[in-house]
């Protein structure tokens, strides 16, 4: 990895570097090195002078033979032997800002990013002069592992992006665009406490004067990244359990922008966790008032009321997700299940219909039925129900779909044999549909059954450009 000598340039993905100190590496060697024409130049460059020895003669002959050969292999060859050098250098005189200088540039090449800052570091806490020349240096290999990094990130392969993130860091820890990714990297993988940690390095950065040696579209992604930090914050506490802290951050976010109903719906759910279901009930119902709810947000809403035991309220939310995607058949279910739970059997058969249509081979569907038909009155239609559930070959329970954020959506569940031979095959044909219940398409989905009782679990996808609306399907054997 050759990285130590020329001009840090502007790279992909919007990297800027206007605040590097320098525009390229000092010399390697052990020559005079021109002062920084900086304020403060002339302290900068106190400090241990640099000596030449054997040793470090050696690393420097070795460093250059390593960057001039073409062959990796014998690049690598000549960088181990110019760290051996240097380090034999360090070990006759340990005062000496050459040899860790030059330790650290071996490192560097040998991608051991930790050992190099550490070198580094040293080297300028004894020659402060070095921590000006090898900025550029430092920054320039930060970016690189930036931009190695990035593509793994966008394939969601999620461990080595962290891994090229943290030597990136390491390696120069003046730049908060790999921390703020480190952080929602750590917040995917739940590891929160370095999620949180990324995110006050970042903002220390954001809000120190090094903000003010950035060129202006830099100035602009720093300060918008700090904008979008406070909520992955919060999400990151309520992951965690810490739910009074992540409370007091929805709160706060909230307060500064009473519009955001991402942060109100988030602070409504953590009270609910909480058991504080008065304060949360006062934001749900707050919401329910606002105009320009998604079906999303009502189903969110009507989740918040059910926990909460709040059915009557749970039911009219979730007949607001229906009423603007009319085959949402999870919010049909809920809204099926509240009115159950709040007694209000006369409103179940129009909805319970609806949940049927959709999800013909669900024993509850039909159970929940039959209770409010019988209790309703209509004895004949409640036998009908009985009937259909002992005519169920097996029963799909716990649909659930998962919109995703470009389109499309993956629908989980599964499949309960009931009375089938074992080995006995159904195929499901899944139904997508858009909000105003026009159909998008279909997926076929086959699944083998096991010994009466068991479930098969069973996931589907369905890719679209559109954000999908509903769902329901049909089932056969054989």
């Amino acid at each position: 990895m050759k990285t130590r000598f020329g001009l840090v340039l502007m790279l992909a993905l919007g990297l800027g570097t206007a605040g590097c100190a320098s525009g390229g590496a000092g010399p390697a060697g052990g020559g005079t090195s021109a002062r920084p024409a900086t304020p403060g130049g002339e302290a900068l460059a106190q400090g241990e002078r640099p000596r030449q020895t054997e040793n470090t003669r050696l690393a420097q002959r070795q460093l250059e033979a390593g960057d001039d050969t073409e062959d990796p292999a014998e690049a690598k060859m000549f960088y181990e032997q110019a760290l051996e050098a240097a380090m034999a250098g360090i070990a006759e005189d340990g005062t000496n800002p050459l040899a860790h200088r030059q330790a650290a540039l071996a490192n560097l090449s040998l991608e051991n990013y930790e050992a190099a800052a550490a070198h580094f570091e040293h080297a300028a806490t004894l020659r402060p002069i070095y921590a000006f020349e090898d900025e550029g240096i430092r920054e320039q290999a930060w970016i690189m592992l930036y931009q190695q990094a990035i593509p793994l990130v966008n394939a969601g392969d999620y461990e080595p992006a962290i891994e090229l993130f943290e030597s990136a860091n390491a390696i120069f820890a003046s730049r908060p665009e790999g921390m703020v990714t480190l952080a929602q990297l750590y917040a995917q993988t739940r590891d929160h406490d370095k999620a949180l940690a990324n995110m006050d390095a970042a903002l220390v950065i954001i809000n120190s004067d090094k903000i003010t040696e950035m060129d202006s579209a830099t100035v602009v992604a720093w300060q918008t990244q700090a904008a979008d930090l406070p909520l992955l914050r919060a999400q990151v506490l309520a992951d965690a359990g810490r739910f009074e802290e992540a409370a007091v951050a929805f709160r706060a976010i909230a307060a500064e922008h009473p519009d955001d109903l991402l942060a109100l719906r988030n602070l409504a759910g953590i009270l609910i966790q909480m058991g504080n279901e008065a304060e949360a009930f006062e934001v749900y119902d707050d919401l329910m008032t606002r105009p320009g709810l998604t079906s999303g947000d009502f189903y969110t809403i009507g989740v918040g009321f059910y926990t909460g035991s709040a059915y009557t309220r749970a039911a009219a939310a979730f007949e607001g997700a229906v009423r603007l995607s009319a085959k949402d058949r999870d919010a049909i279910e809920m809204w099926t299940r509240s009115l159950q739970l709040d007694s209000a059997y006369a409103a179940i058969p129009g909805v319970g219909e609806r949940w049927i249509q959709l999800d013909p081979n669900n024993q509850n569907a039909y159970l929940i039925m039959a209770q409010a038909t019988n209790i309703n009155g209509d004895e004949d239609r409640a036998r009908e129900l009985i009937g259909a559930i002992d005519g169920l070959a097996v029963d799909v329970k716990d649909l659930q779909i998962a919109r995703r954020s470009d389109g499309g959506a993956t629908v989980s569940g599964s499949v309960i044999n009931k009375t089938l031979e074992q080995g006995t095959s159904v195929t499901l044909i899944f139904t997508f549909y858009t909000a105003a219940g026009d159909v998008m398409g279909t997926v076929e989905h086959r699944v083998t059954v096991g010994a009466t009782a068991m479930a098969e679990v069973f996931q589907v996808n369905f890719d679209s450009a559109d954000r999908i609306g509903g769902y329901g399907y049909t089932l056969s054997v054989g």
